[in-house]
């Protein structure tokens, strides 16, 4: 009963956290950097390409799209995991649960390490077309920010958002499973076909 206990607790925590942390946390420079790809040179101060720039900007060094998309999510996965982890400790104490490290760290593994993926995007959008065809999804469901712009097909209110957040929260369930696992030990093994 007790591991049962530590994993509602923690997938209440990790649920009830997660938009906390990766919006209210995340800096807007990391949102819209995050997902960048590929060898263009651009402005690590806000992602505008190089090739689009009249001047040279002075005080700043153009750098591979990619290396400036890794080091926004590695900032955003860093500021997230820093308030989970926040939440996870102060509900755990608060409750009185017992929960060792190595338990604490395979949770933030998990719900950090997947987050990291998941907001590089290339494998959401690898997984997306191979579940159901959410990629004609992911066309579909698009927001038209301002009059006249394209529209976003990323953000809060498209179909990326909604899979992305789904998979993050699916995702912090296995990691409250195998935190409280890992926290909880079996006294034995229970045979199959057993009452619980």
């Amino acid at each position: 009963m007790e591991r049962v206990a530590l994993f509602g607790a923690l997938a209440s925590a990790f649920h009830g956290a997660h938009l906390w942390a990766d919006h209210w946390l995340q800096r807007p420079k990391d949102a819209v950097l995050k997902g960048l790809h590929g060898d263009e040179l651009v402005y690590p101060s806000d992602g505008t390409p190089a090739s689009e720039v009249e001047v040279p900007r002075e005080d700043e060094t153009p750098v591979p799209a990619r290396v400036v998309g890794r080091r926004a999510a590695t900032a955003h996965v860093l500021t997230y995991a820093a308030g989970q982890l926040v939440v996870t400790e102060f509900v755990a104490r608060v409750l009185g649960l017992r929960l060792p490290w190595r338990a604490r760290v395979a949770g933030a593994v998990i719900n950090f390490g997947t987050h990291w993926i998941i907001d590089r995007r290339r494998f959401l959008l690898w997984l997306a077309k191979r579940v159901n065809h959410k990629d004609t999804f992911i066309a579909y469901a698009t927001v038209m920010r301002k009059p006249g712009s394209a529209p976003d097909t990323s953000g809060p209110g498209t179909a990326l958002y909604d899979l992305d957040q789904g998979l993050h929260k699916a995702l912090g369930i296995v990691a409250a499973a195998v935190a409280a696992r890992l926290a909880v030990p079996g006294s034995r093994r229970r045979r199959r076909g057993a009452s619980c």
